[in-house]
């Protein structure tokens, strides 16, 4: 979800950027603010393992051997807010900037299944359990090493982004739009490489040499 604000005012807003000649020469430095959140982690034992097979397949991920009885998933949740001001400079000219920008990152509905055919108190059960539950804490693990690369990322990309000209008032809240979605544009390769980085991490637990291990573990 993109959100923007917009306030218009006939005077510029920064000092620094009073002689601006244009809106690209106006320094942006607005407040910035990252939040993030792990979500409320869910368990779900209602499903046998086919059909937590076949949930698999949607998220493009399987298990093997043992670990078919049990899956972990998260969605990665994004939004950006941005609040906007109008300005006349000096020389007439009319630019909108941001005052403040706020990026959420964070994990989404995180859910752990248990076949139903696995009793809760059988070795398997534990052992899938805290195999899955490995698997969410990597998650929180890579949010976390990635959330000071986001802010750094987040704070240049809006520093960098021009301010944009307009003609006319009624044009703010469109030029508002804009620059929200200049900024969901370039932060989106860093979201994606997240992804990717998420995944490649998870390999490490999902091999066949790690299934054996924890197979093992009950025989």
């Amino acid at each position: 979800m993109k959100k923007l604000f917009f306030i218009l005012i006939f005077t510029p807003f920064f000092c620094t950027n009073a002689l601006a000649e244009n809106c690209q020469d106006i320094k942006i430095f607005p407040q910035i603010e990252i939040f993030s959140s792990y979500g409320k982690l869910y368990y779900d034992t209602s499903k046998n393992i086919e059909q937590i097979t076949d949930y698999a397949k949607k998220y493009g991920l399987t298990e093997g051997g043992l670990f078919a009885s049990g899956l972990a998933t998260v969605d990665i949740a994004t939004d950006i807010s941005t609040n906007t001001i109008g300005s006349f400079q000096n020389n007439g000219t009319l630019c909108v900037y941001p005052t403040k920008a706020t990026l959420f990152i964070g994990l989404s509905n995180p859910t752990i299944y248990i076949s139903k055919d696995l009793k809760p108190e059988s070795c398997e059960y534990k052992v899938v359990l805290r195999h899955e539950q490995t698997h969410q804490y990597i998650n929180k693990e890579m949010l976390d090493y990635f959330l000071p690369l986001f802010k750094e990322a987040f704070t240049k990309i809006i520093h960098q982004t021009p301010a944009i000209q307009i003609t006319s008032i009624n044009q703010v809240d469109a030029a508002s739009q804009q620059l929200t979605n200049q900024y969901n544009k370039k932060i989106l390769p860093l979201i994606e490489f997240f992804k990717k980085e998420m995944i490649k991490e998870q390999g490490h637990l999902d091999n066949k040499s790690n299934y054996l291990r924890e197979k093992n573990l009950c025989f």
